[in-house]
């Protein structure tokens, strides 16, 4: 995998380790996530747009994970874009 935990919680910004499996996981799922929706994805070639949109990805899903109301329209326009040019390739 082209994407790394040290920086994934650089992005993210968060230097301890308790919370490493959850972000392990969340890496996990965002790269499920991207497999899924970006037709010609590959997680051994991550281009550097799809390393900030995973990052964009993983950040909104850390930030947000003790929320328990629904807000649908979460991501940001600019992950919304990234997603949306990754989509369309």
């Amino acid at each position: 995998m082209d994407l790394t935990l040290k920086e994934v919680k650089q992005y993210i910004r968060v230097d301890y380790t308790d919370d490493d499996e959850l972000i392990e996981l969340m890496m996990k799922a965002t790269l499920d996530e991207m497999q899924e929706l970006i037709p010609t994805f590959d997680p051994e070639h991550i281009t550097s747009r799809q390393k900030i949109l995973i990052f964009a990805y993983i950040k909104e899903m850390y930030d947000g994970r003790g929320n328990t109301t629904a807000q649908p329209d979460k991501i940001r326009y600019a992950v919304r874009s990234l997603l949306l040019k990754e989509m369309l390739r």
